[in-house]
């Protein structure tokens, strides 16, 4: 390896680390803007077939944007409805609800400490605060209301992204245009088919989420009903909105239920019956539901996955989360249309290991 070649490498590493700091400065500063911003995109993206088929009938586009909108929002008014009431009807028992988690929490504890008694865990110990005094439990109860409890923070966020997505909306055709005329004449068609696969991607991504939360939410409540345990709408839907955080969410939604479980019935069947459904029903979901639903349209493996997570969930919490795989999935296609970025691709593909010979074939076509 020649003196010059070395020189290279060193810098484009070196511009690699300057660029990825410089964004990852941004992303946490800027992140009230853009984070909106990109739910906003995703979101005109996804509602951009819907318009067009609405606006073939109406004329105006400001009434077959909103129409649009309308569409995709009474179906989710309709399930948030059903849902808050159950909330109301867990509210008004939160009480009962919380003893039942902490003796739930208890039994746990209880039961980890007879099968490995050195790490001698003690539940009021745990739920202490760093000035060591003790909380309440309403532990898992307290987040989740926290995070369904309307702030202003939220209101302004969700204002601004439903804005950023009708101004999207309206404008498309021009913000479209100047998209598209940004690359060079002779490349514009495979820039075009780049845009396609973005706007491919995002569809199947959300449109595939939103159908697979559905049907985890209807199985969850079904499975938990014919159990025996009491709410079980609320814990099914629960579990099924927490599936568009990955691999936490379904976990955590299957957690809950089985403690409630736990603390609120007379038998040891019931909280195993639980735990054995939803590893059934995870196990469906990973194999069978999602792929067929979603498809290979988010074509990351679970290493590139797992470190857009962390990476975008230490930026932006729980928002991060949610996006990360859509947008590193972006981040693919688009290094997958340079030369000197397709084996950055590659690598992050899913099939990289039953495609050994794709690094050979990249490095003979750069020869």
């Amino acid at each position: 390896m020649t003196k010059n070649s070395n020189q290279n490498i060193l810098q484009i590493f070196a511009y690699s680390v300057i660029i990825v700091i410089g964004v990852g400065w941004l992303l946490k500063i800027g992140s009230s803007l853009i984070i909106p911003f990109i739910f906003a995109v995703f979101l005109a993206v996804f509602l951009y077939p819907l318009e067009r088929k609405i606006g073939k009938f109406i004329n105006w586009k400001s009434i077959s944007v909103l129409l649009s909108f309308v569409a995709l929002f009474i179906p989710f008014i309709l399930i948030t409805t059903l849902f808050s009431l159950q909330l109301m009807t867990i509210m008004e028992s939160l009480s009962s609800i919380e003893k039942s988690l902490t003796q739930g929490v208890d039994k746990v504890f209880s039961v980890v400490n007879e099968m490995v008694p050195f790490l001698n865990l003690d539940s009021e110990s745990v739920m202490k605060n760093g000035e060591g005094e003790g909380q309440d439990l309403s532990g898992p109860l307290k987040f989740i209301g926290q995070g369904l409890m309307s702030t202003t923070s939220i209101l302004a966020s969700v204002g601004m992204t439903l804005l950023y997505s009708f101004l999207l909306l309206y404008y498309r055709k021009s913000i479209n245009n100047f998209i598209l005329y940004q690359a060079e004449k002779s490349s514009r068609s495979d820039f075009k088919v780049t845009l396609n696969k973005i706007k491919e991607t995002i569809q199947s991504y959300i449109g595939g989420l939103g159908l697979v939360v559905v049907i985890l939410s209807v199985l969850n409540s079904i499975g938990l009903t014919l159990i025996g345990i009491d709410h079980a709408i609320f814990w099914g839907t629960l579990a099924g909105i927490l599936a568009i955080i990955p691999f936490i969410g379904t976990l955590v939604g299957g957690v809950l239920p089985f403690i409630y479980a736990l603390a609120s019935t007379d038998t040891n069947w019931q909280p195993i019956a639980v735990v054995a459904y939803y590893l059934v029903i995870q196990q469906i979901e990973g194999n069978f539901i999602t792929p067929k639903i979603v498809g290979d349209k988010v074509d990351i493996n679970p290493l590139f996955a797992i470190i857009s997570l962390v990476f975008f969930g230490s930026f932006w919490g729980v928002a991060g989360v949610v996006l990360a795989l859509p947008i590193i999935s972006i981040i693919k296609i688009i290094l997958s249309n340079f030369d000197n970025t397709l084996s950055y691709a590659a690598l992050m593909s899913s099939d990289i290991k039953s495609n050994k010979g794709i690094f050979k074939k990249i490095a003979s076509m750069k020869e």
